[in-house]
């Protein structure tokens, strides 16, 4: 730059002298100084300010579907030319934002990028759902989110939001995490996973997030069967498309007609050629080393079946939620599988697998050769359910054994409820019974008698043939399901009882649990007395040979208040072989509960109030303590039960419940469907407690119709001989019970009177309207 250095000079020598003067003007060169210096300053500042803007605004790339899957970006394209559905919209979103990033820029994630070079994703901390974050959907998307909540019974609009590669948290302890050696022989696996009508996003993430947190050399195939979903088009072409730009061996294979989970599991690992086999669930995410473990323990002992420990996301925000790893599996009365918690100082190395007597059947690793020697899935079982069971006894039954490990964490989302029917002709609970009757049939041996005890539905539906299953156990050289509850010494299956049945009293009180499939919630609850209904379920209880009187794992114990009147209610508490508290003493003489540790009786007062009370000795009291045993063998006053017909303690069952049904039944289907049907219509059209008021003359027409038949002694014969004739099917005696006793089964006094009770009601709120 022109520099007038003799200007300069003269100004320096005119003021050298005069230190307090102030020159009259700037020199050329000083001008150029503060130009350059201040150029650089607002150069830098506008570098700063263009940083914050690139780093807090999205880009372009940045707002993409297949990283934010904003529902309210329109992207078109004209690189794609069949037209999706608005469930794939983010699947031709996701084909667009290929073809504007690959160049592979550093803002733009593209699956090649990020599967080569990352393990976890490098996508920004503030994208919905980063590090297991739960994300909440803008007002404007709530309307979409309800609408298509049904699709899948989880929020598949939030998990459209969520990038495919978000980073998920290391979960593991820090024991795991100083596990970094590995034998370098584990044996290689084929990842299988059957769906039906699953999400997009959730299909597709479960896909991303195996490959980004699996070594390679360990994935010997990845097989995705679909089990012929219907209306979801984005899994067809659009996810062949998705698979063929992924690195590894993914197969795709279809099934023409719905064959149901396990038996698609069974036909996808007879395809498979890895030398084990992992099946997991569509809508997973499996979290860091996950994989390791589970081979590890695999390569230790070819007939060992290991689990990881599954973690939550939830079905409304996808937040991730850490499991429990202090668990092992178990299974209820009811055939239900349950976590329970490991007792304490049992888990001293907190990086080791524990054994578990059951597995939740979802997720879990087996060798390929040794589940064809365990005969598969037995291919009976429809759709699933009861499959879990079946595979833990046999595996544990027959030579194997099964493992949780702490280690190994998958992440699951747990739908709300099943969004999808299992068969066309017949209800869930049916399929689901039916699968647990072959279960039963199989594997339980004489314990079958407590679960159709408690479930006397599985009792009564066909399971259809299990003869090759129990061939199999055979060849399988297998133990006593009794040796296998000894193994493991559970509290709800005691290895040894001497009663399975009902409790009742002589005023026809049974003791009732009152609990739902979720027995952990009757803890320190109180223990009910309700009418004996004799249908099993939650009346049902067991006395053991160490005198506890239990339902499923709680045991009968007296409270440690007492009440006004110095009476103690009667609780549940987890039974303890040891504790005193929990034994009861049974007369059989006197048909006496004594608690043996206070020597008091049980009793009922108010009807339905469990109590423990002063034991009474003379004849009148102990009549008001009775209570009677009803076995399993013959509890089951019914026609679809055994037991002696001559049994007294029966005939007030029968009376006042089985044949006032069978009347009640054919009254409601035969003689008075009309009425009926006319007040169930009334009653869905105004609904809940409006329904008494608005449906007051629907109902008086059904309930006179009913009055009359039950009135009808011709029309009350016909069904107690139907009555009499099932059950004679079922007792070999059934000829004296239908000849000898049919007059006393004739009364319909209780029926008439229920009736008129009915009636008295309704003339109450029809005189007060």
């Amino acid at each position: 730059i022109g520099v007038n250095t003799t200007e300069e000079t003269s100004d320096f020598i005119k003021y050298k002298d005069k230190p307090n003067a102030v020159p009259s003007s700037i020199g050329a060169t000083d001008k150029w100084r503060i130009f350059i210096w201040t150029s650089v300053l607002w150069s830098i500042i506008l570098c700063f300010l263009l940083f914050m803007l690139i780093t807090f605004y999205p880009t372009e790339c940045q707002t993409n579907e297949i990283l934010k899957r904003k529902a309210d970006q329109t992207v078109t394209t004209t690189t794609l030319k069949p037209s999706y559905s608005k469930s794939s919209d983010w699947s031709k979103q996701y084909r667009d934002s290929y073809s504007t990033c690959n160049s592979f820029d550093k803002q733009c994630v593209n699956v090649d990028k990020y599967i080569i070079n990352s393990e976890t994703s490098k996508n920004p901390r503030y994208y919905p759902g980063e590090m297991g974050k739960p994300y909440s959907l803008a007002d404007n998307m709530q309307d979409e989110s309800k609408r298509r909540f049904s699709e899948n019974m989880f929020d598949i609009v939030v998990s459209d939001h969520i990038a495919l590669d978000r980073a998920m948290p290391d979960i593991r302890n820090d024991h795991c995490k100083a596990r970094s050696v590995f034998e370098s022989n584990l044996p290689n696996t084929s990842i299988i996973i059957v769906f039906h009508n699953e999400g997009n996003s959730t299909l597709l993430r479960t896909l991303v997030s195996i490959i980004n947190r699996t070594p390679w050399k360990l994935i010997h195939e990845i097989i995705l069967l679909d089990d012929a979903s219907v209306d979801r088009e984005y899994l067809h072409e659009p996810l062949e498309q998705f698979i063929s730009t992924l690195p590894l061996n993914i197969k795709l294979f279809k099934n023409e007609k719905r064959l149901g989970l396990i038996s698609s599991r069974v036909k996808a690992a007879k395809m498979a050629t890895g030398e084990t086999l992992m099946f997991l669930d569509s809508h997973v995410e499996v979290l860091n080393g996950w994989l390791l473990y589970l081979l590890e323990e695999i390569h230790k002992d070819r007939k060992t079946i290991v689990c990881p420990i599954i973690d939550v996301l939830t079905w409304d925000a996808l937040e991730l939620l850490q499991g429990a790893t202090d668990i092992f599996g178990t299974f209820s009365w009811k055939m239900i599988f349950r976590w329970s918690k490991l007792p304490d100082g049992t888990q001293t190395d907190q990086s080791k697998p524990v054994r578990t007597p059951a597995m939740a059947g979802g997720l879990y690793a087996i060798d390929r050769l040794y589940f064809e020697e365990l005969g598969y899935y037995d291919e009976g079982i429809k759709i699933w359910g009861g499959e879990n069971l079946e595979m833990s006894f046999k595996t544990w039954m027959c030579g194997g054994q099964i493992l949780i490990h702490p280690c190994s964490h998958v992440a699951h989302i747990f739908r709300k409820e099943t969004p999808y029917k299992f068969l066309d002709s017949e209800s869930i609970f049916v399929t689901i019974f039916k699968n647990y009757k072959r279960v039963t049939l199989v594997w339980l041996d004489e314990y079958k008698q407590l679960i159709y005890a408690v479930n006397p539905d599985i009792k009564r539906l066909d399971g259809g043939d299990v003869s090759s299953r129990i061939e199999l156990r055979k060849n399988l050289t297998c133990i006593t399901f009794r040796q296998y509850l000894e193994r493991f010494q559970l509290k709800n299956f005691p290895s040894s009882y001497r009663w399975i049945g009902t409790v009742a009293n002589i005023d026809h009180r049974c003791l009732d649990s009152m609990l739902g499939p979720d027995i952990s919630k009757g803890v320190r609850g109180f223990v009910s007395a309700q009418t004996c209904h004799m249908d099993g379920g939650n009346q049902v209880f067991m006395y053991t040979t160490t005198k506890k009187l239990q339902f499923d794992e709680l045991c009968l114990e007296p409270n440690d208040q007492q009440t006004t009147d110095k009476q103690r209610r009667i609780l549940f508490i987890i039974c303890e072989e040891y504790r005193q508290e929990q034994n009861w003493n049974y007369n059989e003489e006197t048909n006496q509960l004594v608690h043996e540790k206070t020597n008091h009786c049980l009793d009922v007062i108010k009807d339905t109030i469990v109590v423990l009370v002063f034991l009474m000795t003379n004849h009148q009291a102990q009549h008001q303590q009775q209570e009677e045993f009803v076995p399993a063998g013959r509890y089951r006053g019914g026609p679809h039960g055994v037991g002696d017909p001559d049994d007294k303690s029966l005939r007030h069952v029968e009376l006042e419940v089985c044949i006032p049904q069978i009347v009640r039944d054919r009254g409601h289907r035969l003689k008075c469907f009309d009425f009926v049907q006319a007040f169930g219509k009334c009653g869905e059209e105004h609904g809940g407690f409006m329904a008494v008021f608005k449906c007051r003359k629907e109902l008086k027409q059904m309930n006179d119709c009913l009055t009359k038949w039950f009135q009808d002694e011709e029309f009350r014969k016909e069904c107690t001989d139907i009555y009499l004739d099932e059950r004679t099917k079922y007792r070999s005696t059934g000829e004296v019970t239908h000849h000898i006793k049919r007059p006393y089964y004739y009364n319909p006094e209780k029926e008439l009177k229920r009736l008129g009770k009915l009636k008295e009601e309704y003339d109450r709120l029809e005189n007060k309207t």
